[in-house]
């Protein structure tokens, strides 16, 4: 098999804790795309949080999926677009009942994001204080919500028996609690079908990377889905193949395998 579409996570899959991309990775990347392959970035960062990694990579053109399938970035020419947002204002209202204590940061495409007045991490681009107001006064296409001093498994626990209609949500790689919210229907996989369709690459020429929560979908889409080694058991599950982990440079592995 010789695949015309790689789509690849980046944290955990070719960027390691440290921020780097190795040396095999990077040039098992340049050489899929020197064969003719579309290789894309798939990724729960936003515009702005990628931009790093695109550097890094020396992607000149091409495309970005970011926010979780909710946000396209034409790499040569810069144009964000939003392929899908949802009114977070009945959201935040469902989760704060839910999760006493959380709080929220939404995302303004290309611009930076719109935060809950103690909300904990800094991002890339502009970052706004507001009240629940603002918070909730205008579509997005992405809404991340953290609850403090809980773990993922106590969120899951509520979570997976929690629906909330009209977005469809993720949960982030950390071990305490960090759900990633976007439209309902939107996720790596439905970004990339649409982009397979608009390349004319067929779908039994598709290969998929990932480890984390939000990669599910993405791994099941693809006609090979790989799971990193270090990903968790339903990451694997929805594997066709598990490779090594980013510390050993599983993407190169396969990657120099199929591009030999």
């Amino acid at each position: 098999m010789r695949p015309a579409l790689i789509a690849l996570d980046v944290d955990g899959t070719i960027l390691d804790s440290t921020g780097t991309i190795s040396p095999a990775v990077h040039t098992a990347i340049a050489r899929a795309r020197a064969a003719g392959a579309h290789v894309v970035l798939s990724t729960g960062r936003t515009v702005l949080g990628v931009r790093a990694v695109i550097t890094l990579l020396g992607f000149t053109d091409g495309t970005a999926l970011c926010s979780n399938g909710a946000v396209r970035l034409n790499l040569a020419t810069g144009e964000v677009i939003p392929l899908a947002t949802f009114e977070p204002a009945p959201v935040i209202a469902r989760l704060r009942a839910m999760l006493p204590g959380v709080t929220f940061s939404l995302e303004e495409p290309g611009v930076g994001n719109r935060v809950s007045i103690d909300y904990p991490v800094d991002g890339s681009g502009t970052r706004r204080h507001v009240d629940d107001v603002e918070l909730g006064s205008t579509p997005t296409t992405r809404m991340i919500a953290y609850w403090q001093g809980v773990t993922r498994a106590q969120l899951s626990a509520l979570m997976d028996v929690s629906p909330i209609a009209g977005v469809t949500w993720t949960y982030d790689h950390h071990s305490d609690a960090w759900l990633t919210v976007v439209a309902e229907g939107i996720s790596k996989a439905s970004a990339l079908e649409q982009l397979r369709r608009e390349l004319g690459v067929s779908p039994d020429a598709t290969v998929a990377f990932g480890d984390g929560h939000n990669d599910i979908a993405m791994l099941r889409w693809a006609a090979h889905g790989v799971a990193m080694g270090g990903a968790a058991e339903d990451v694997r599950t929805a594997a066709d193949e598990v490779t090594g982990s980013v510390a050993e440079d599983g993407v190169a592995t396969v990657l120099d395998r199929l591009f030999r």
